[in-house]
């Protein structure tokens, strides 16, 4: 994706501030796309995963809709063709959503270049959501969450799933992968004092089939971001056996030619901080949320306005260029950013 590779010069850590946000407002007047879309189609979850919000009662009372198909049809008409990525699956469980395969098809329609869906796995691997017609509707990527290798971790982090329908999962995997070569599977292992010795040894690679091996191996340290049943942020059982389990998982994936996105051990212990007035002004072309709840911002109205529109009502390139040439200050106030910094190998 040569488009996604101009995205990230133009926003790359490594470049100086000035040339983040001109190179950003460039591409947006250049009518590149510039926006990843992230889509929750339903607000609802079929596991009770305990270090997620929907572990908690409160919370997930409050965690409920389905996007009807006329919310769909205008949010695509209006952001779709500035996406450079359908992300569908957030916050939330995707594959609850009956008509997956039209979001898929509706992205093509507008020519999205790479579309993923996040999930825990267990309808795909049951055979209530099959993978094969979403991959053939045009999904590039599976990111698939899983919080233990073994059956007692995996079964007690993820209260609901079912070990064998994980592996059953893993199988269907591997024989859609042999179908399109193309299509990628990414892991996203949030680490925490219980599973973080499932990461020894060969148990994370004992999982997969030879055809249906990790793409990509995403390995992050559990945070609290919200109300949970998993109460132990300490990192310091991580940092211990750090060796022994991400910095092992990612020297194999280096050797595997598996991309891995991973901490060092230092950054383990990363803080969160306010998000500065860059990186806010970044995620303003380039981070879309929709749901059954919005679609974008509360003041976007997609059945008046298109996502560009509403950014030329808005001067955001404008607003960017000035910033971009200004000294730099401090965030939106309280907004407080919860990324933490990782290595790409």
């Amino acid at each position: 994706m040569n488009l996604y590779r101009l995205i990230k010069m133009a926003v790359g850590h490594g470049l100086p501030r000035p040339v983040k946000l001109a190179g950003l407002a460039m591409l947006f007047r250049l009518r590149r796309r510039t926006a990843g879309v992230f889509l929750d189609p339903v607000l609802s979850c079929n596991l009770r995963c305990r270090m997620c919000y929907f572990s908690d009662p409160v919370k997930r009372a409050s965690m409920k809709g389905l996007m009807s198909d006329s919310q769909i049809n205008e949010c695509a008409k209006a952001i779709f063709p500035y996406a450079l990525k359908l992300q569908i699956g957030c916050g939330a469980e995707p594959t609850l959503y009956p008509r997956l395969t039209e979001i898929i098809t509706l992205g093509r329609r507008y020519g999205v270049p790479y579309i993923s869906l996040t999930s825990n796995g267990q309808l795909i691997g049951s055979g209530k959501c099959p993978l094969e017609p979403l991959v053939r509707a045009g999904l590039n990527e599976l990111t698939l969450s899983l919080h233990g290798t073994t059956r007692e971790v995996y079964e007690n982090l993820m209260p609901g799933a079912d070990f064998d329908t994980f592996s059953r999962l893993t199988i269907e995997i591997a024989r859609v992968k042999r179908l399109f070569p193309e299509f990628k599977l990414r892991v996203n292992y949030t680490v925490n004092s219980l599973n973080v010795h499932d990461l020894k040894d060969d148990r994370f690679w004992n999982l997969w089939h030879q055809d249906g091996m990790p793409d990509i191996v995403q390995l992050r340290p559990v945070q609290k971001i919200g109300e949970s049943d998993w109460l132990d942020f300490d990192p310091q059982p991580l940092i211990d056996n750090y060796d022994g389990s991400i910095g092992a998982i990612a020297s194999e994936c280096g050797r595997r030619g598996i991309t891995c996105i991973a901490p060092t051990r230092d950054q383990i212990e990363g803080v969160a901080g306010d998000t500065d007035e860059t990186a806010a002004l970044i995620e303003e072309l380039t981070y879309v949320y929709v749901s059954p709840e919005s679609c974008y911002k509360e003041d976007f109205n997609p059945a008046q306005e298109t996502y560009a529109a509403y950014h030329r009502r808005h001067h955001t390139v404008r607003r960017i260029l000035n910033a971009a040439f200004r000294p730099k200050r401090a965030g939106r106030g309280k907004n407080v950013s919860k990324k933490l910094n990782y290595n790409i190998k």
